[in-house]
């Protein structure tokens, strides 16, 4: 019995399950060890995935500014929003603007725009999740340094047009019909010779010449750019001789009298002459012709008789207004010869007064009168719709008045086409275009507005002289199926170029 029970007290019952215990044990450990390397890694992972999803938002950001710029100058951003989920960011973009003028930031007011006129900007993009994150959540943050050009964008129509020098006479004023527009000139192939003294509500474009202010009373209330040079010989006796920006590209500026500027000054040349020139913004000589954005000669549009191009206007001839003014007036057999021939005399008006021309939308093609529309004494045309004169020639020497017949709007068109080569337009006489009439003069050849008279509407000449006080008022009126002339200079946005990009934090 001794032997028996010493045999069973050495039995190895338990050793297994202990053993098993023991490698659950050591399971639940490496298990564990496992997991939490794997969400480690995973946070990890996710940290990294939203770091460079943030950095590329930031860059992101920072191209939709540049944009942005390409067509505005705004003070305030607001935030964008990149990705979505876990990878989902919130990007804030800080904009400060700088010129040469100061090394402090340009005074921007939120939601506004530049207090100056700006050649640098630094644009600061941060990127953040927009989950909270395990740990310390990432930031991103990059910061670009712009060079910004202001664009020289073509606006609307041209007021008036030269394709060779334009000369003007005491008095002259241009100006628009609406008060937030411009009235600009453009002078293709010539210069812009100010004698004795004008006023431009507008811009002035001289892309292969100079301009010369003449006299103190030549004053320009919008941009100036000249190819070749700018000189006054008088200081302005407006507060500025130029409300905004003066540049000439490849000549210099020569000051023989004080010249005030109201934006900046910015010379291709050299500053000559013995008297100031002063700025409201940056003035900047001898940066060279390259450094300065051209500016080319676009060549007179060339507008000629095409009838397609005037859908829903009737189309008649002399013999049909002569006719016509025949049927409101007695005229003799002789005046009748006359009237056929686009000679329209002051002897056939009555005491009722005016031609009253059709209700409805005419053109009447007058290019078979050999001498052009011609009147040698006081005349005056009704109009009671949207009226076309295509003629050879245009003079007048005789006062002549264009008015509307029932006081709603109309618009007139005087063209001799280009076709013609040389036709002109000669006021010898005051022309008058009373309101709500708005008229279009074109010529190839001169355009010659000897003595006083008042138009609305548009100028486009091959050679525009106006010599004595006359009143222009500008609207944009157009010729159906032309691309006319665009002149102002708009500086709502800029030519955008990276300088330099890095990560600040």
């Amino acid at each position: 019995m001794i032997r028996t029970r010493l045999t069973r007290s050495q039995s190895d019952e338990g050793v297994a399950l202990v053993a098993a215990m023991g490698v659950a044990l050591i399971g639940i450990l490496v298990a564990s060890l496992v997991i939490a390397q794997t969400i480690t890694a995973s946070n990890d992972s996710g940290r990294d995935r939203l770091r460079t999803t943030e950095i590329h938002s930031a860059e992101a950001a920072i191209d939709a500014t540049m944009a942005r710029l390409e067509t505005e100058s705004p003070c305030t951003i607001d935030s964008l929003d990149f990705g979505n989920g876990t990878q989902a960011t919130d990007v804030t973009i800080d904009i400060q603007y700088f010129n040469d003028a100061s090394t402090a930031p340009i005074a921007c007011p939120v939601g506004g725009t530049p207090a100056a006129s700006p050649n640098r900007a630094t644009v600061r993009a941060t990127s953040v999740g927009e989950l909270d994150s395990v740990g310390l959540n990432p930031e991103r943050t990059l910061e670009a340094s712009l060079s910004l050009e202001p664009r020289n964008d073509l606006s609307a129509d041209a007021a008036i047009f030269s394709a060779a020098d334009i000369t003007v006479g005491s008095g002259f004023t241009l100006s628009p019909q609406l008060l937030d527009q411009d009235a600009d000139v453009w002078v293709d192939g010539g210069d812009w010779d100010c004698g004795a003294g004008s006023t431009i509500t507008g811009s002035l474009i001289v892309p292969d010449g100079e301009v010369v202010f003449k006299n103190a009373k030549c004053h320009v209330g919008g941009d100036v750019w000249a190819q070749y040079g700018f000189q006054n010989s008088g200081t302005s006796d407006s507060t500025y001789a130029v409300d905004r920006d003066l540049t000439v590209r490849n000549g210099d500026l020569t000051a023989k009298g004080d010249l005030n500027v109201g934006g900046d000054i910015l010379v291709g040349g050299s500053k000559q002459g013995a008297k100031t020139a002063t700025a409201v913004g940056s003035s900047k000589y001898n940066v060279g012709a390259a450094a300065i954005r051209n500016r080319v000669p676009v060549g007179i549009p060339q507008i000629n008789y095409t009838p397609s191009d005037w859908a829903g206007f009737t189309i008649r001839d002399q013999n049909d207004l002569a006719s016509l003014i025949a049927s409101q007036y007695t005229v003799n057999t002789a005046g009748m010869t006359k009237l056929k021939n686009c000679e329209y005399l002051g002897n056939i008006k009555t005491i009722s007064g005016a031609v009253q021309l059709p209700s409805t939308p005419t053109l009447y093609n007058l290019q078979g009168c050999s001498g052009g529309f011609y009147t040698n004494q006081g005349f005056e045309f009704a109009l009671n719709a949207d009226t076309v004169f295509f003629v050879k020639n245009f003079q007048s020497q005789g006062t002549l008045r264009f008015f509307s017949g029932d006081g709603q709007p109309h618009k007139l068109w005087v063209i001799a086409p280009y076709s013609t080569s040389t036709g002109s337009i000669t006021m010898q006489i005051p022309i008058t275009i009373n309101p709500p009439i708005e008229s279009f003069w074109y010529a190839p050849g001169e355009v010659t507005v000897q003595t006083a008279s008042s138009l609305i509407g548009q100028v486009y000449g091959g050679d525009v002289t106006i010599n004595t006080a006359s009143d222009f008022v500008y609207t944009n009126v157009g010729v159906p199926g032309v691309d006319l002339v665009s002149a102002a200079q708009s500086s709502s946005g800029f030519v955008v170029e990276l300088l330099s990009k890095r990560e600040v934090s």
